[in-house]
């Protein structure tokens, strides 16, 4: 029982034909071919069989034969000249052979549709519309299901291949991988940080001696979002601190690259003396107040000439006397 049962259901999905020689049988008891009728041979000078690409059938109300076998938009007179080639889910419509409205056409047989998330048979029930290259869907454990690295949308009429750091995107979901968020492109969400070497986000430190593995960790405690100070910052000993051409400053601290009296600046955090001594930057320079700029420190700027740079000492040294 249980085996006729399983016929049964693989019957259902399209996969047994109405072929072979059983099926094919007239009911005609024969000696010679002759006693048979078109297009049938008599088996075993016992009984007439329909020849191969031919099943018997009603070719009208009062009369059974053997009629052509007929492919998907080939022409047709009973429902079984297209059951014998593309299987129980097809049908003879307006005279052409075509698969039921809740059917699919895949490699000549029509198999029934499911879409992700249904139960199936075979992998050939699971459609997602015109087929591709690569197959999306499969029949896994009863059920349709998307291929890896894919995911259902649209009622599970469509698979959507995940997209990773730098990708297009369609929605969030399609951001495989932590800290991603999608803008068009998977991107990291805010405190989260972009680590190529491994094309991955990674979560950001929110303070100096926060645990880290990779210095990009750091990056953020580099400098300001207005100055940053590049490579100020690094993962040493499994937590972020400073470089060591580099010092940690301002409310919360940070790392900022030290920068000598005379040396261009962007904020006061960067200039400290030779003693170490905090410092200030004035006008694009860093300076101190018990400080002396050597000159050579001006010396790093193309279009600094000597009178400018004594200049320049002469109004750091004026700011002192005062």
């Amino acid at each position: 029982m249980a085996v006729w049962s399983w016929l049964y259901v693989l019957a259902l999905f399209g996969l047994v034909a109405a072929q072979g020689p059983e099926k094919r049988r007239t009911g005609n008891v024969c000696n010679v071919d002759i006693d048979c009728p078109d297009n049938a041979f008599c088996r075993q000078s016992s009984y007439c069989v329909c020849k191969d690409g031919f099943v018997y059938a009603a070719v009208n109300s009062t009369h059974k034969g053997c009629l052509k076998e007929a492919r998907n938009g080939e022409e047709c007179v009973q429902h079984i000249q297209c059951h014998s080639t593309m299987g129980l889910h097809s049908e003879c419509a307006n005279g052409v052979c075509a698969c039921l409205p809740s059917a699919h056409l895949e490699t000549d047989r029509c198999y029934e549709t499911a879409v992700i998330g249904d139960r199936c048979v075979v992998d050939q029930n699971c459609y997602l519309g015109e087929p591709t290259t690569e197959r999306q869907a499969f029949c896994v454990r009863g059920y349709c299901t998307c291929q890896l690295q894919f995911s259902p949308r649209d009622n599970g009429t469509r698979c959507v291949r995940d997209a990773v750091l730098g990708e297009e995107c369609e929605d969030q979901l399609q951001c495989a991988g932590v800290g991603l968020e999608c803008r068009g492109t998977c991107r990291c969400r805010n405190n989260w940080v972009a680590f190529r070497d491994i094309n991955a986000c990674v979560e950001s430190a929110k303070a100096l001696d926060d645990p880290c593995q990779y210095d990009v960790q750091c990056d953020a405690l580099a400098g300001a979002p207005d100055a940053p100070s590049p490579g100020a910052a690094l993962c040493l000993g499994g937590t972020c601190a400073c470089a060591f051409d580099a010092r940690a400053a301002g409310t919360p601290p940070r790392c900022w690259r030290r920068k000598r009296p005379g040396q261009e600046c962007d904020r006061d955090e960067e200039c400290v003396s030779e003693e170490d001594e905090p410092g200030y930057c004035l006008s694009g320079r860093c300076t101190c107040k018990t400080c002396s700029p050597d000159a050579r420190d001006f010396s790093g700027a193309s279009t600094v000439t000597p009178h400018v740079a004594a200049a320049a000492i002469l109004f750091v040294a004026a700011i002192f006397v005062q």
